[in-house]
Order: C-alpha cells, then sequence, then structure tokens
C-alpha cells in the first residue's frame, strides 16, 4: 500500500517506483500543478493546494489520476 501523509497543508505521497511509471506521474503532477503547487523533496512528493479544498483527498485523488493515466497508455 502507498503511504499518504498529511503535515500541515501538505500531502506528501511516496510511490512504489517499480509498480508507478515515471510517465505517469510526470502527467499526473503537471495537470495537478492547476490545483496544487507540487514538490519533490526527500519526503516524497509535496502537494500543496492553492485553494482551501478537503485535503484528505488530494493524496488518494492524485494516485487514481496516475492509475488511469497508466491504464489509458
Amino acid at each position: 500500500m502507498e503511504k499518504i501523509k498529511i503535515i500541515d497543508n501538505q500531502v506528501i505521497l511516496n510511490f512504489n517506483k517499480q509498480f508507478y511509471s515515471d510517465d505517469a506521474i510526470e502527467m499526473a503532477i503537471r495537470d495537478f500543478s492547476e490545483i496544487c503547487e507540487v514538490d519533490e523533496t526527500d519526503k516524497g512528493l509535496c502537494l500543496t493546494p492553492k485553494e482551501k479544498t478537503e485535503i484528505n483527498l488530494i493524496g488518494l485523488e492524485f494516485y487514481n489520476y496516475v492509475l488511469g493515466v497508466m491504464k489509458n497508455n
């Protein structure tokens, strides 16, 4: 199971690189950049919403988006 951590107003995600493709993750980063600041750190991929939103769902939506991209490619 992948990890989702919420610290302050950031969602921190860690991906199993053996399963998730780098291309799909990069596409998700580009598409989510409209709603979140996205930074790669030593903690993982950090998503910071630009507007007030349900922060608990951002990580799940990101993972689902990556999976959808992988399925469609």
